[in-house]
């Protein structure tokens, strides 16, 4: 019987951006744990352990959102050093996806569901566990239009973890 669902609201690349990203990854020869290209997203909001009855109306919240489609660069890097993380991201962020972002946490928060309340950086991981630097030059930028967001559930698993869509929403024009 499970205690609760592990789950976070994210965005997750097409085949050829994902292409893209893990191009982009092979090519920088980090020493550090590549993070798997099918597992490639931006998180939006990490909603941690939840209890399944919950998950009727985490997916409610969502549905009553309105996601407006737009288009970000992926044309930078970024470190947490803390972590150990290497991540790839956006030098701007769309008002779209800014204003979205934070309706999002908004609406969890109004309905009384916990998520991770640190400040949003909205990255792509490409490595994880990096014990130094790595020297990297300026990715050549790789487009992504962002035209829908889903709900995840990561399972852990022997390997390490899989995740899993339990929800997708399609964007609709008009903000």
């Amino acid at each position: 019987m499970s205690k609760g669902h592990r789950l976070f609201f994210a965005l997750v690349p097409g085949p050829a951006v994902r292409r893209g990203i893990e191009r982009l990854q092979t090519g920088l020869k980090v020493a550090g744990r590549a993070a798997k290209p099918h597992q490639f997203h931006a998180t939006l909001a990490f909603l941690g352990l939840q209890p399944p009855e919950l998950i009727p109306q985490i997916r409610a919240i969502a549905s009553g959102l309105r996601f407006e489609p737009c288009i970000i660069a992926l044309d930078r890097f970024g470190r947490f050093r803390r972590a150990g993380v290497l991540w790839l991201g956006a030098s701007e962020i769309p008002g779209p996806l800014d204003r979205f972002q934070h309706s999002l946490v908004d609406a969890l928060l109004e309905e009384g569901i916990g998520y991770d309340k640190k400040a949003w950086k909205f990255h792509v991981t490409l490595y994880r566990k990096m014990r130094k630097p790595a020297a990297i030059m300026d990715p050549e930028a790789i487009e992504w239009s962002l035209d829908s967001f889903e709900l995840i559930e990561s399972v852990s698993v022997r390997s390490g973890v899989e995740y899993h869509s339990i929800g997708h929403w399609k964007a609709r024009p008009g903000g």
